[in-house]
């Protein structure tokens, strides 16, 4: 069995209020946490994170506070100086599914079509309010392997204008969807239509329950569609080759929908 290892990455460079942080993370490696260690600058003042391999972000969240819901979401324990940023899938019953999303760096796969990666990053946009931002960062890491399936985050934005059903059909395809987080409490239920045919249906109380009663901790003011909620991580929903996907949301109000969109993609 492989030996994980817990190390002191390189200092983060820029790290000032109204700037934008960078850490350079070694290559040779492969990459299943970072925790990132926080001072001088609150997570809502974590206004931007990125992590950008081979000059391509692949993640991106709005703010600290949205990786840290996202984090309790998954089982974690809440952020309080140090935050998680999490590459494999956490929470889930087996080590295999947790680890598929393992991020490889330094090993050329067999596969001369496979990208492999050179440069890997990590942006923290920090507000020019913060006092006297301080960030170093130890990462969780294992034994060099091939990069193949990532985890990738996306934000997506909408505005229904008011209560009844609101309609986002514009999200890409072509991922495995593995959680789709509604940032709303306004939300009564959803629906999702795949080609066509329903491929999930529940009211805001149905889903908490459901959730509750696997491996997750639902969160107030978000809902969250996970085909992981049981902890199998085989269930997600398939993208690719779709020609019509639907998120059909019952709204109780309008107002501001930020969705953010966990995946599992190759690096492209």
């Amino acid at each position: 069995m492989s030996t994980k290892t817990y190390r002191q990455m390189p200092s983060f460079m820029g790290v000032a209020a109204g700037s934008t942080a960078t850490l350079s993370l070694p290559i040779g490696v492969s990459y299943d946490q970072l925790y990132i260690t926080y001072s001088g600058v609150t997570l809502a003042q974590m206004t931007g994170i990125r992590v950008v391999a081979n000059g391509k972000p692949f993640m991106r969240l709005d703010s600290g506070e949205r990786l840290d819901t996202l984090n309790v979401f998954d089982g974690r324990a809440a952020a309080d100086g140090v935050i998680a940023l999490d590459f494999t899938r956490f929470g889930l019953r087996t080590r295999a599914a947790e680890e598929l999303t393992t991020l490889g760096t330094g090993l050329r796969s067999a596969d001369t079509k496979a990208v492999e990666v050179s440069t890997l990053t990590v942006e923290i946009d920090i507000a020019a309010g913060a006092s006297a931002p301080a960030l170093s960062a130890r990462a969780l890491q294992s034994p060099p392997q091939a990069l193949g399936y990532i985890k990738h985050l996306r934000v997506f934005n909408y505005s229904p204008s008011a209560s009844g059903e609101f309609e986002i059909s514009d999200i890409p395809k072509g991922h495995l969807f593995n959680k789709v987080h509604f940032a709303s409490a306004d939300i009564n239920s959803l629906r999702i239509e795949r080609d066509r045919f329903v491929v999930f249906e529940r009211n805001a109380a149905e889903n908490q329950l459901i959730q509750s009663d696997g491996v997750r901790v639902p969160q107030s003011g978000i809902f969250t569609y996970d085909p992981t909620e049981q902890g199998n991580g085989g269930e997600m929903l398939e993208t690719r080759g779709v020609q019509d996907l639907r998120f059909m949301l019952e709204m109780s109000a309008g107002g501001s929908v930020p969705v953010i969109v966990e995946s599992i993609a190759p690096l492209i």
